[in-house]
């Protein structure tokens, strides 16, 4: 930021003694558009709003984080922003000559609220699942034996309204897990879960026995009840 743009934004600017303080944020945010999906397709950006989760950063001490140049950092930051994923909570006179802008999420969690087609190619779970996996290959070598460290992939064949039961269970835990107060002495836990049918090729053979409308009940993780 060049010289005339700190003198305007230079009066609001934080002395160096002052600790920038992480503000309480929304629960929640409802993403709803486009822009929005496309901002959280990039991997990266993901990152940064786990950086920013629970302490403020400016774009250089993001990119120290995660090994990135502040420059690309500084271009992800504006794309999240436009996208209402970020928000400028302080800015610091650095030098007398350049603010550094104070980053953090506009909300504690993000709701995916969008239809299927808006998501092309690239279905949200597949995002989530990618950011997930990166997060757990970065933690891996910091968690000590004995940790709350585990993973579950079973299969299980059972009648759709009884599957149903499960996941209602699952939406309720993560309900639970997300009102649970932030501690501020505490550390910061992932939790990733996921349920979906099974493929095509994990799936018995249709009966020729069995009545059609047996056959055809309506999944609750689908909305072809044919498949």
């Amino acid at each position: 930021m060049g010289r005339d743009d700190t003198n305007l934004q230079s009066a609001d600017a934080l002395p160096d003694h002052v600790t920038v303080e992480m503000p309480e944020l929304p629960p929640f945010l409802r993403v709803t558009t486009e822009q929005q999906f496309k901002a959280l397709g990039d991997p990266l950006r993901g990152r940064i709003l786990e950086v920013i989760r629970y302490r403020p950063a400016t774009a250089k001490q993001i990119a120290t984080e995660l090994g990135a140049t502040p420059g690309g950092i500084g271009h992800h930051l504006n794309v999240l922003e436009q996208a209402g994923f970020v928000q400028v909570i302080a800015r610091r006179l650095i030098n007398n000559l350049t603010v550094a802008k104070y980053y953090t999420r506009t909300a504690a969690t993000f709701v995916f609220d969008f239809p299927r087609a808006l998501t092309g190619e690239t279905p949200i779970e597949l995002v989530l699942l990618d950011q997930a996996r990166d997060e757990l290959v970065a933690a891996l070598p910091d968690i000590p034996a004995g940790a709350l460290l585990d993973a579950w992939f079973p299969h299980k064949r059972l009648a759709p309204d009884h599957m149903r039961l499960y996941y209602e269970r699952i939406q309720r835990l993560v309900e639970d897990f997300l009102a649970e107060p932030t501690d501020p002495a505490g550390r910061v836990y992932s939790l990733f879960i996921t349920t979906f049918r099974s493929p095509r090729y994990t799936q018995p053979a249709p009966n020729p026995d069995q009545p059609a409308t047996d056959r055809t009940v309506q999944d609750p993780l689908s909305d072809d009840p044919t498949r």
